[in-house]
């Protein structure tokens, strides 16, 4: 009985410590629309920064909210970054930036299938992920469109109003384009 204890114990220290090296990671939320221009200069200017310093590095969390408010295209490439998010999460960010590279300087609608499959082609997956990611995005109530929905959902529940929002660790940044701003909130 006392061994048992001492087991148990000791799996209580193991998961304290453990889940005490991730409190110490920040949290940075963007929300944004691979649509956005406002977003783009924010990709552009910051994310190279915040990911060699510190998504990398495993020192921060990351998550791209997409606002998916500029249009049905906007949606359409909400589920596809999930798709993509979800099959094969490493390839996000190059995902995300391959998007934000296409960004036309026009309003209309610019997101095609088309360009979402090229941009996925670019990832250079297996051509199982690859399928399985393109299937994902098109299929109406995939985890994908269920995902993108919950975008949409943050986006009202937290009253996000302008892209980009960026908070880290909860506090809304007062600049999103001044990367000296976000290194303050990351010491």
């Amino acid at each position: 009985m006392r061994k048992k204890y001492i087991i148990f114990l000791a799996f209580l220290v193991l998961i304290a410590g453990c889940s005490e090296k991730n409190n110490n990671k920040h949290n940075i939320v963007i929300y944004g629309d691979y649509k956005c221009p406002y977003c783009k200069k924010v990709e552009h200017n910051i994310m190279p920064k915040l990911q060699k310093n510190y998504i990398d590095k495993g020192k921060v969390d990351y998550q791209f909210v997409n606002m998916a408010f500029l249009g049905k295209d906007s949606i359409k490439g909400s589920q596809a970054g999930h798709a993509v998010e979800n099959i094969a999460p490493k390839q996000y960010l190059e995902f995300q930036k391959l998007m934000f590279s296409e960004q036309p300087n026009h309003e209309n609608e610019w997101i095609t299938e088309k360009l979402i499959d090229k941009q996925i082609d670019k990832l250079h997956l297996s051509k199982q992920k690859t399928y399985k990611i393109k299937k994902e995005y098109k299929t109406k109530g995939s985890q994908a469109w269920k995902d993108a929905e919950k975008d949409q959902e943050k986006v009202k529940k937290n009253n996000i109003e302008e892209a980009p929002t960026v908070y880290i660790d909860g506090k809304k940044l007062d600049n999103p384009y001044d990367y000296k701003e976000y290194k303050k909130h990351l010491r």
